[in-house]
């Protein structure tokens, strides 16, 4: 069999496949799945991503760039997902102040652009400050808001001052790709992407396809097995469960779950892993009928959690009400299951509330399969209680943008979270958690004080407290309503080999390979 192979995935970022890994999946812990043989180098890697690429948001984790953000740029550092400890990737070294508000970053000395330009701790500074600010929409901007300084130090070495101590910076390298801060204005075109990863972009057509090629340069260039990636967007779930079952796909992101849990069954086809995700229903508390608690509890309510996870993820998620994962620090299984389907329950205290039947309010949300699926059971399940939830759908990057803004005009959202960074960070990182402009426009001085004690809380007894201290004002104000939380998963035949996901959930396909 030739080399000259052709593969086709399909990235939805955190938009991907719900369901149980087989024996032969790659979990998240930083083993790959391999087949038997040789590692092979050469041929074309195809990717085809349920989802528009977003260039302009490399700094964001957006849902677009799942598969070519971490194969042509590259992070600080990457989180080992076997020890939870920072590794070094274009960090050669860190050192932490004794008083942990301030720390000195050493840049590798051998690593250049694509275009052939040297990276330079100006690189590092730029990018730090462009995530610092608000405009931008970075993935972990209240992390980096909270920078006093962020200064060079000569080419390969600068330093970031913090008012106090930053437990959760790694959490803020791990989104943050490095960015070539002579080329950012080409970027959000997408025309040219200049990058420090083991494949240069080459072409980018909106809606089509994005090709990239191996970068020759690369100072690990022998361990690129590679010679392209190309990454085509096809939106048709159809299409994708298709090519996948066909052969002409080799990799594939963002298949209904029940089909990627059927393909993860049968032989040539496994299971991959990496990070998890949230769906949460964000409320407006500023619009009627949700500036009444007592509704946002009927909402709770209304919803048949474990129907959207044995209808949607085909059995493998699990319902919620709180945000996160069961082996949290502080997790408290009763807290999680405080609401439960009751819709006589939800009926009274919406009469109790004064709602009348069929009150009508828009919904955005993004045009991801999955999230489209999720939304029928809720219009369904708030329809028999009397609200009529009308969706408005956009398109992922316009959805991101919004996001990322807080620009909604709706009376609710539906989200979806990456389920990857501990409470301390979603406290600052996730959309519907933060205190400060967060998606549902709540905000009390408790609710602040909460948020500051989980993330200031250093030891287990303390995180324990301040999270189920949180978990109780949350699940009683009810402004964002967690639906499901469930694994990620995506689908891979049995010629693709080392896929290295991230802790966050992102796919690294740098050093992955073909075999016959």
């Amino acid at each position: 069999m030739s080399l000259k192979k052709t593969a086709v995935a399909v990235a939805a970022a955190a938009v991907m496949l719900a369901g149980t890994a087989c024996s032969a999946a790659t979990r998240n812990d930083g083993q790959a799945a391999q087949s038997a043989g040789p590692v092979r180098n050469g041929g074309t890697l195809v990717v085809a991503q349920a989802y528009d690429a977003d260039p302009a948001s490399f700094l964001k984790t957006a849902i677009g760039n799942i598969v070519s953000e971490y194969a042509v740029l590259e992070t600080l550092t990457l989180i080992d997902p076997q020890t939870a400890e920072p590794k070094g990737v274009l960090a050669s070294s860190w050192t932490l102040a004794p008083d942990g508000k301030s720390m000195t970053v050493k840049l590798r000395d051998d690593v250049t652009f694509h275009s052939g330009r040297k990276l330079t701790a100006a690189d590092a500074v730029f990018t730090l400050n462009k995530a610092k600010d608000p405009a931008v929409g970075a993935a972990n901007q209240k992390i980096a808001a909270q920078f006093s300084s962020v200064q060079a130090n000569g080419d390969d070495e600068f330093v970031l001052t913090f008012a106090k101590p930053l437990p959760n910076i790694f959490d803020l390298f791990e989104t943050l790709p490095i960015l070539n801060k002579d080329a950012y204005a080409d970027y959000a075109a997408g025309k040219k992407v200049d990058g420090t990863g083991r494949f240069e972009w080459k072409s980018y057509t909106p809606g089509g396809k994005i090709e990239l090629a191996k970068y020759a340069k690369y100072r690990d260039a022998a361990n690129t097995h590679l010679d392209a990636i190309e990454i085509s967007m096809i939106k048709d779930p159809t299409a994708l469960v298709s090519a996948i079952r066909s052969g002409r796909a080799q990799y594939a992101v963002g298949v209904p779950p029940v089909d990627a849990r059927s393909l993860g069954e049968q032989q040539g086809f496994a299971l991959v892993s990496s990070g998890g995700a949230a769906f949460p229903f964000a409320l407006n508390v500023t619009k009627p009928p949700f500036d009444k608690k007592a509704v946002r509890q009927a909402v709770q309510y209304a919803i048949d959690r474990d129907r959207i996870v044995q209808q949607v993820e085909g059995g493998k998620g699990q319902s919620a009400s709180l945000p996160w994962r069961p082996s949290t620090v502080g997790y408290d299984a009763a807290q999680s299951g405080h609401y439960t389907y009751d819709q006589a329950k939800a009926k009274q205290l919406l009469t109790d509330a004064g709602v009348k039947p069929g009150t009508t309010f828009d919904v955005a949300m993004g045009d991801a399969p999955e999230a489209l699926a999720i939304f029928q059971i809720v219009k369904n399940n708030l329809a028999a209680v009397g609200l009529n939830a009308n969706p408005v759908i956009m398109n992922i990057p316009d959805y991101e943008q919004k996001l990322a803004t807080r620009r909604f005009s709706t009376s609710a959202v539906l989200m979806q979270a990456g389920n990857g960074n501990s409470p301390a960070t979603a406290m600052v990182a996730r959309p519907e958690l933060v205190a400060d402009n967060n998606v549902s426009k709540f905000a009390s001085a408790e609710y602040t004080k909460l948020t500051q004690a989980v993330m200031n809380a250093s030891v287990k007894a303390d995180q324990e407290k301040a999270l189920r201290d949180y978990n109780s004002y949350f699940v009683d104000e009810a402004f964002a309503v967690p639906l499901i939380i469930r694994p990620t998963l995506t689908v891979r035949t049995s010629p693709l080999n080392n896929i290295l996901p991230t802790q966050m959930g992102f796919l690294n396909l740098g050093q992955a390979w073909l075999s016959d």
